[in-house]
């Protein structure tokens, strides 16, 4: 397996907004937009790191993550889970790992995913997009 990919670090911006009349958005969250390519059947991770408002890196060995993929967003059935596992000495990198086995349970050409990080406390969504899947022909 090759290595896993990079993804661009991500921001967890944790800013203080006193709402004027000249502001005229208040972003509480606004995830990252990273679609996925997936050929159903097939394993695969990427990597990602979070760093803080100055681009420092951010330690997230405490946070607890969820990484789903669903047909629909609001859709209560998970189709695949993806494992968020931490990078060994780098606090702030985590893997995101699909299975053969979850990535065979993918059964639409599309489908929509997210990755959401609890720390500290809060929760913040990192990346959310799109799955492009690939059906499969050959499988065990």
């Amino acid at each position: 397996m090759s290595q896993p990919a990079t993804a661009r670090p991500l921001t967890a911006v944790r800013t203080t907004v006193t709402p004027t009349a000249a502001t005229s958005d208040i972003v509480i969250s606004q995830p990252q937009p990273v679609d996925l390519v997936i050929y159903r059947g097939d394993s695969g991770r990427f990597r990602v790191s979070v760093t803080d408002p100055n681009n420092a890196p951010l330690d997230v060995s405490g946070a607890v993550w969820n990484c789903q993929i669903r047909q629909m967003p609001d859709d209560t059935i998970t189709m695949a889970t993806l494992t968020v596992q931490p990078v060994s000495g780098d606090v702030s990198s985590v893997d995101c790992i699909l299975t053969a086995q979850q990535s065979a349970l993918l059964n639409n050409t599309l489908a929509y995913w997210d990755l959401e990080m609890i720390l500290g406390g809060e929760t913040q969504t990192l990346l959310s997009g799109k799955c492009n899947i690939t059906l499969d022909v050959s499988r065990p």
